[in-house]
């Protein structure tokens, strides 16, 4: 066979997911990892997972516990919970800076759902039966051989019932899920986030994966069965021996199948190729090796339009590649005698449910392609018969034969690359069910009250528990940011509203002070002081509370809502005829507790961080002045004056500083952000501002109702300069940050990072 394709051309993605507890400590037995889920969690789940049972089961009156269920409430319940517990365990991996605390968490939640479901249907069955002898006992025979036969039915669907209740307790987990992965987003990055398919993964509510109902109804027809006219084994060993093949990579990155390409066809043996692996994985990368039907479309329609003669040829040798390797897995898979079994895997599909029961999907999909199969196959329908109380007419399966013999070389490769989409996403969810299973094997969901003080003891027990609330503010202060907003201009809007017999201090208290004061718990804030030309605001973050530590993102999008209230003011002020309101805003961080006395009931609050944001909130007379003159596109500009001996005296700060409706964060506040939220660092120009390369920082940090503000911070050098004229002399080694409000800068970034 030739190799003259190169699989780097089709540009393949890789599929890999890890869920690594490495860095965990071991639990009690020194094998597992000792977990404990909040019990009130676990008592919800189990009633809610009861009665999705006895819905599926489609159970009677008799069996039926709560007739008046509501689903709506019960349903929000179990999601409020989970998203609680999931949220735990973020806030946890959060405080610990170790991210597989989180996987821990998601994954014993997955084990505990799906252990759940098995637990409840036996529960299920036992109450039906209680629900029996009861029935025995009022001596109601008939009304008793019904309800028995009806347990018998449930009994028989057990795969089709365990199936639907998974289905849909876990669509309610991936909606959870995806909620709470923006606070996953925010703290860790958009990696931290679990693919969903690995929790909708149908396969992991199956006792066996290859009943032949549940491949038809989530996949294709497929056995792991020698006799199996179409096997996973045989396919997978010989599509990665195929790709492996193809592969043009460094001979020592790759796998030995490579060199033994035919000996692996013939033995079905190939060792594990991870890259190879990666690509089968991705189901989209069956389209990209061989769809040249979808390819040939796609070049037509170029011709029609306005492509240029090299976009054409770029796609006509696309079409051929494609065309090349779809006809070279045909032949290897016709030699193999599969093809007629992959068509037949389709075409079973509209008649297979005539036959089933008595025969399984296999047997169907045998008597349509296996010759030799089909006496036995009629005997069994003949013997069946009686008891079925109905015939089993051969006509439509002899159709099929028909059908399935007469079908094109063209439709069979049509029906390959199917199946080939509808393998890659079974071999995924194979091996993903496989990841799920080995992880949960390693971990012991404990409600031993013994085991749960050992382990807690040995500080080796993960709790993810839900929330409590008020119960925060009382645990010790372990550190905090501090917001000042410098308020210039008030005395002179106080005196013109006296000239004109307005009253100030209402006009202040509606429009400004209250609402500051509205959106202070959107952001966990206290007031410290607050005054006509000064507001100190304070975050606190509380000792085991990780799930609000959160004080310098909050204080800066606090500074942000605090500019734009100012903003809103000032509006109404220039309708007015009155002078408007200037806000320079300082944001200081202590990792520390503040200290505070009191004056009478008075209590004062004494920390370094309200030095810090004071002087940060600050703004040079002089350099205010000069630049407030210019377009400038930011707010806060920090700069060192070039200083000799004799005039280092005139000053009372090494720096300069500029803070017009701006906001500056300490360097220390920028060291905290980093640890709260995951940052991306941005190097970019904008048309605006010059040629200069900015620097900046953007994510999202969440408010305590939950949702998200993202913000963007502004990193650069403090120059040095002239005295004399400000111009630059230097750039020093010193950064200052700014929290921008910019909005054309906020359009700017998120196009960047191609956010909606």
């Amino acid at each position: 066979m030739r190799n003259n394709i190169d699989l780097n051309t089709f540009q393949l993605k890789t599929y890999s997911i890890e869920l690594p507890f490495t860095r965990l400590k071991l639990g009690v037995d020194n094998v597992r990892l000792d977990v404990y889920i909040s019990s009130e969690f676990r008592k919800v789940t189990e009633r809610f997972v009861f009665e999705l049972i006895i819905k599926y089961a489609e159970a009677s009156a008799p069996f039926i516990i709560n007739p008046e269920i509501n689903w709506f409430k019960e349903t929000s319940e179990f999601q409020r919970l989970c998203n609680e517990v999931l949220t735990d365990g973020v806030n946890t991996a959060k405080s610990e800076s170790e991210i597989q605390i989180d996987f821990l968490a998601q994954t014993a939640l997955v084990k505990m759902l799906t252990e759940e479901i098995q637990n409840q249907y036996n529960e299920a069955i036992q109450h039906c039966k209680n629900v029996i002898r009861k029935q025995e006992l009022s001596h109601q025979m008939e009304e008793t051989l019904k309800l028995r036969e009806e347990v018998a039915s449930i009994i028989q669907r057990k795969n089709q019932i365990v199936r639907n209740v998974g289905a849909e307790l876990f669509e309610y987990f991936i909606e959870v899920q995806n909620d709470v992965n923006k606070l996953r987003t925010s703290n860790f990055g958009d990696d931290a986030t679990l693919p969903e398919e690995l929790f909708s993964n149908p396969i992991l509510q199956m006792a066996t994966h290859s009943d032949g109902f549940f491949m038809i109804e989530n996949y294709v027809l497929m056995g792991h069965r020698l006799e199996d006219p179409v096997n996973y084994n045989t396919l997978i060993n010989l599509l990665t021996a195929f790709l492996s093949r193809k592969d043009r990579q460094p001979e020592k990155n790759k796998a030995p199948a490579a060199e033994k390409y035919h000996e692996s066809l013939k033995n079905y043996i190939t060792p594990f190729d991870t890259r190879t692996d990666g690509w089968i994985k991705h189901v989209d990368n069956i389209d990209k090796l061989f769809n040249y039907f979808e390819s040939q479309e796609g070049l037509k329609q170029l011709k029609k339009g306005n492509a240029t003669s090299r976009e054409i040829q770029t796609a006509k040798k696309a079409v051929r590649k494609q065309k090349r390797l779809l006809n070279q897995i045909f032949k290897l898979i016709s030699k193999e005698k599969m093809i007629s079994g992959i068509v037949a895997a389709y075409l079973i599909q509209p008649i297979f449910e005539r036959y089933c029961p008595p025969l399984s999907p296999q047997e169907c999909l045998q008597y349509l392609v296996v010759p030799k199969a089909r006496k036995n196959t009629v005997r069994k329908l003949k013997r069946f018969k009686k008891y079925f109380g109905k015939s089993f007419p051969l006509s439509p399966l002899r159709r099929t034969i028909r059908s399935v013999q007469t079908t094109s070389r063209t439709a069979q490769k049509k029906y390959l690359l199917q199946f080939l989409r509808d393998f890659s996403k079974y071999h995924r969810d194979l091996r993903n069910n496989l990841l799920i299973r080995e992880s949960s094997d390693s971990i012991n969901i404990t409600t031993d009250e013994k085991i749960i003080n050992l382990s807690r003891s040995n500080h080796c027990l993960y709790e993810f528990k839900l929330s409590h609330e008020d119960v925060f503010d009382k645990k010790p202060i372990i550190n905090h940011a501090v917001l000042k907003a410098d308020v210039r201009g008030s005395s002179t809007i106080i005196k013109q509203m006296k000239s004109k017999k307005l009253n100030p201090a209402s006009n202040f208290s509606l429009n400004f002070f209250e609402p500051i004061s509205k959106i202070l718990s959107l952001y966990g804030a206290v007031k410290i002081f607050i005054e006509g030309d000064a507001i100190i605001l304070s975050i606190f973050e509380h000792q085991d509370t990780p799930g609000r530590w959160y004080s310098v993102s909050r204080a800066c999008g606090l500074a942000i809502n605090i500019l734009m209230i100012v903003r809103k003011y000032n509006k109404t002020n220039r309708k007015k005829g009155l002078p408007i309101l200037e806000l320079g805003v300082g944001v200081g961080f202590s990792n520390g507790s503040p200290t505070f006395f009191y004056d009478d009931e008075n209590q004062i609050m004494i920390s370094p961080a309200i030095n810090d944001a004071d002087q940060l909130s600050r703004c040079d007379k002089t350099l205010r002045q000069h630049l407030s003159k210019e377009k400038l596109p930011f707010n806060v500009y920090e700069l060192q004056p070039a200083l000799n001996p004799e005039t280092s005296i005139l000053f009372n700060h090494k720096t300069l500083r500029y803070n017009v409706k701006g906001i500056q964060l300490s360097l220390k506040g920028f060291k905290k952000l980093s640890k709260e939220i995951h940052l991306k660092r941005l190097e970019c120009q904008m048309p605006e501002v010059g040629n200069e390369m900015l620097i900046f920082y953007t994510g999202k940090f969440p408010t305590t109702a939950g949702n998200f503000q993202r913000l963007i911070i502004r990193e650069a050098f403090i120059p040095e300069i002239s005295i004399k004229d400000l111009s630059t002399i230097g750039q020093t080694e010193n950064k200052y940050y700014e929290v921008c409000t910019n909005q054309k800068i906020y359009e700017h970034v998120k196009k960047t990072i191609k956010e909606p």
